[in-house]
């Protein structure tokens, strides 16, 4: 999983590269299908009922139950999900800081005939981590919006064409 920073971009921070490392632990906590790691990135206490999330074509879940449910799900209905992050910018504010990232995704599709079919696809995500109280990042917002292909055909492309 990447956490550096693009190409054409300056290194990370020190603080950059540890928002990145906590960005990088909530995709292994879902690749892993670890719940408990995620319970232990999302926001809790008195800011509990702020957190959301989205989805990929999903509608928003408030709150940090609903989250980490919306979350036990998705780690059920798939045995093989994988990540690719490219792009990863940090920005950090004082109690803030927002991770923008490409989702590259390759997820496992159950066919009814008892055979696994992969798929891939992308989406790009805005996480946004607050500063709790004893100093960590912790996930205030996930969303994730799926990219689709241009629908430009090949003969558009092609002068002779158009």
């Amino acid at each position: 999983m990447s956490t550096q920073p693009p190409v054409d971009e300056d290194a990370f921070t020190t603080g950059q590269a540890a928002v990145a490392a906590v960005n990088a632990a909530f995709y292994q906590a879902i690749e892993d299908g670890d719940l408990d790691s995620m319970r232990k990135l999302w926001l809790d206490g008195e800011h509990a009922d702020t957190v959301h999330c989205v989805h990929p074509g999903q509608p928003a879940v408030h709150g940090r139950a609903q989250v980490l449910m919306s979350w036990t799900v998705v780690m059920a209905r798939l045995s093989y999900l994988q990540f690719f992050l490219t792009d990863v910018r940090v920005v950090i504010g004082t109690d803030f800081a927002v991770v923008t990232c490409a989702e590259n995704v390759l997820a496992d599709l159950p066919e009814s005939d008892d055979s696994t079919v992969f798929a891939g696809g992308r989406a790009e995500a805005t996480n946004v981590f607050r500063r709790a109280a004893d100093g960590q990042w912790k996930l205030f917002s996930h969303h994730s919006s799926p990219v689709f292909p241009s629908g430009r055909s090949e003969e558009a492309d092609d002068p002779d064409h158009g």
